[in-house]
C-alpha cells in the first residue's frame, strides 16, 4: 500500500454553509486527516482577507500524490 498525503481545500460559503465552492488547495500536505485538521485554524485565520460570509478547510486524500508514489515505486 501506497502512502496517502492529504491536503486542505478552503471553501468559500453562504452564511448558512450550505452552498460552498474550493477557493484553493493549499501547497502544504500533511500525513494524515488528524494533522490537517490541527493546522486548521491557524491556515483559515491566515486567510481572512477572503469575501465569503463563511471559510472552511476541509483535510481530504491527495489522488495525484498516491499516483506519483506509485510511479515512483514501479520504475525502481
Amino acid at each position: 500500500m501506497h502512502p496517502v498525503l492529504i491536503v486542505m481545500a478552503v471553501l468559500g460559503c453562504a452564511d448558512d454553509g450550505a452552498q460552498c465552492q474550493l477557493i484553493q488547495r493549499l501547497p502544504t500536505t500533511y500525513a494524515s486527516v488528524n494533522a490537517c485538521n490541527q493546522a486548521a485554524e491557524t491556515e483559515l485565520g491566515r486567510l481572512s482577507d477572503l469575501d465569503y460570509p463563511t471559510i472552511m478547510a476541509q483535510c481530504q486524500a491527495d489522488p495525484g500524490a498516491v499516483v506519483a508514489d506509485a510511479r515512483q515505486s514501479g520504475s525502481r
